[in-house]
């Protein structure tokens, strides 16, 4: 653990900033470590909201990409930050070290997590996986696009119009607002989960602190996810 020491003079005005008992130069800045989580979801959310002002394609994805991979992003740093401080509390090192490997997916370490917490298993804990993993394989598809040629005949029984060197993007999906949603509401299940496992009757405090969402109960959430599910299927 990094240590940091603080040198003032009389007037309380900092002089000089050691790191570890050797000196530091620049500036720190400290949080809690549920801060590093929070901005994520929070920037997914707002993403969201984003997208219902806007009636240009382009621009709903746009806010639609950001909005899907924030949320992703903010479930990964929920499972990192999240279980090392379990993983403190209960003394275990195998978690830490389950924590500190970059290889397989998102999905297989909350698996792998959950279990060696001994803290489940959750309700639907199988769906859940299940639904994380198709979204993260989802996210490596648009940090790592590929592409295949396609081409388009239009024939209106005149001249054929073909049109060649062309691509079906899949990322059209994320104009609907809809699809974006039910992508945030599944990041946002397994803090919630893990709230109820620990013993929270009322879930909001948790979600807050970790999610930045206000006043969340497990009820609706799960009002949101399943009326998310009845909205129209993106293209």
């Amino acid at each position: 653990m990094s240590h940091y020491f603080l040198q003032a003079d009389a007037d309380g005005k900092i002089q000089q900033i050691f790191k570890d008992g050797e000196a530091f130069s620049g500036s720190i800045s400290l949080e809690t470590p549920d801060a590093i989580v929070r901005i994520y979801y929070d920037l997914a959310a707002h993403n969201l909201q984003q997208m219902l002002t806007q009636a240009d394609n382009q621009m709903r994805r746009r806010f639609g990409l950001q909005s899907f991979l924030m949320s992703l992003t903010g479930l990964e740093a929920f499972t990192n930050t999240f279980f090392h401080l379990r993983a403190i509390e209960l003394n275990n090192n195998a978690m830490l070290e389950r924590i500190g490997q970059t290889h397989g997916s998102l999905s297989r370490k909350i698996s792998d997590l959950i279990g060696m917490s001994n803290d489940g298993p959750f309700v639907d804990q199988e769906a859940m996986i299940e639904k994380i993993f198709e979204l993260s394989q989802l996210r490596n598809e648009i940090v790592h696009p590929r592409w295949q040629p396609s081409s388009m005949t239009f024939h209106d029984g005149g001249v054929p119009m073909i049109f060649q060197g062309m691509v079906q993007n899949f990322q059209a999906a994320f104009e609907e607002e809809g699809f974006c949603r039910e992508a945030y509401l599944h990041c946002l299940l397994l803090p919630a989960r893990y709230s109820e496992a620990l013993g929270h009757d009322d879930i909001s405090g948790f979600m807050f602190r970790w999610c930045a969402r206000y006043q969340l109960s497990m009820e609706q959430l799960l009002g949101e996810l399943g009326e998310s599910k009845r909205a129209p299927e993106a293209p």
